[in-house]
């Protein structure tokens, strides 16, 4: 049986471009694992900001729905804002990843002009901190196991290791998750 690790992050978010990059790298060692990707916004509109990811967590949600490759979906975006350096607050350089992860590109326009995941990323906010009250993103949850971030901490990628271990082998609860 899979075991659900949830992940949220903010694609603006230099510690979670680390965390995401380390995450990705380790996945491939965890087939027992399924992943819910939560994007949310560290920093929402109007709060000052570089770039927003409001128009990025939307496309990854519509690009989910619609067939594309969410583990390059990811690879894409970070590469385009932490590497080239561009603006993933722009529909259209969104909507030609998503097409390139195998993302139906007409769906998407049509999910984008209906607003159809702005309601989501709003519910995905309040759920990181108002609810869960998490203070900082990447963190990574399986059950009521979590390996938190603190504000202006990396968590370690053998930190992150060792997490996904017990969560896979089901010791979370032994070794104190």
């Amino acid at each position: 049986m899979k075991k659900k690790l949830c992940v949220y992050f903010d694609y603006t978010c230099p510690y979670c471009y680390h965390g995401m990059t380390d995450l990705l790298s380790l996945l491939p060692q965890y087939p027992e694992l399924t992943v819910e990707w939560i994007p949310c916004e560290a920093h929402p509109f109007p709060e000052s900001a570089w770039v927003h990811s409001r128009l990025a967590s939307q496309m990854m949600l519509a690009a989910a729905e619609n067939g594309a490759d969410l583990i390059r979906f990811h690879q894409e975006v970070l590469e385009a804002c932490f590497v080239k350096h561009l603006r993933i607050d722009d529909k259209d350089l969104l909507l030609d990843i998503a097409q390139k992860c195998g993302a139906d590109g007409k769906k998407l326009t049509l999910d984008w002009e209906n607003a159809r995941y702005e309601q989501r990323v709003e519910d995905h906010n309040r759920l990181v901190w108002e609810t869960l009250t998490l203070e900082a993103v990447p963190c990574y949850q399986s059950g009521s196991y979590f390996l938190k971030s603190h504000e202006d901490v990396r968590i370690p990628k053998e930190r992150l290791k060792t997490f996904l271990d017990h969560v896979a082998e089901k010791e979370a609860e032994s070794a104190g998750w």
